[in-house]
């Protein structure tokens, strides 16, 4: 009976010793702050931790005294991807529009050609525009040279009507020179040949 009764009073020990082992206070995770039961660190509503009677600067941590640690707390965030720069604008580099014979009036086909060229020069960031106008050599040299100016002139003056603030205009007339269809109208028949000059009555527009 006796033997019994030590058994048993050993086997209590153990459990006691065993449950006493398990209910370490959980202070001792964080030493100088009041945890809960599960060792995480009791806070305030406005998020302070709850320190206990022997905290001292030397326990600080971070989660709760960044002001003694100097040491911030980071929470993961999802940070989206940098957004990636606007491309730059493409804009060709020259256009060219036609005119009818003997005429400094633009076409309807001109107009929308210029249209379109206008805009994407307006994103540029102060864009310099030349506007070079052109004849046939069919005619008087000094004819020609005004209205190859007139051609020029009246693009600019479209250009303007647009807003053309957005631009450095640089206008010249530049009369039979620099004939794009060259010596292959020379020997055209005499009837067909105002139709071959045809590309060389024009304004050239380039942007720098």
């Amino acid at each position: 009976m006796k033997t019994c009764n030590a058994v048993a009073w050993v086997a209590a020990s153990v459990l006691l010793l065993g449950g006493c082992a398990a209910h370490t206070p959980a202070e001792e995770n964080w030493p100088g702050y009041r945890t809960d039961g599960e060792g995480r660190l009791l806070k305030t509503a406005d998020g302070r931790c709850w320190r206990t009677a022997d905290w001292t600067a030397d326990k600080a941590v971070p989660e709760c005294d960044v002001a003694i640690t100097g040491v911030p707390v980071v929470e993961e965030q999802d940070t989206p991807p940098p957004t990636p720069p606007a491309p730059a604008p493409v804009v060709p580099a020259m256009l060219r529009v036609t005119f009818a014979f003997d005429s400094a009036v633009l076409t309807e086909a001109s107009r929308v050609a210029l249209k379109a060229w206008y805009q994407d020069v307006a994103r540029l960031a102060q864009p310099v525009v030349t506007i070079d106008g052109f004849s046939d050599p069919l005619g008087e040299a000094g004819y020609n040279r005004t209205l190859a100016e007139q051609r020029a002139q009246a693009v600019a003056a479209w250009w303007r009507d647009q807003g053309g603030g957005i631009a450095t205009l640089q206008v010249q007339g530049h009369g039979e020179d620099s004939a794009v269809s060259g010596d292959r109208c020379a020997s055209v028949a005499a009837d067909k040949r105002k139709a071959c000059y045809q590309p060389d009555r024009r304004v050239e527009l380039r942007v720098q």
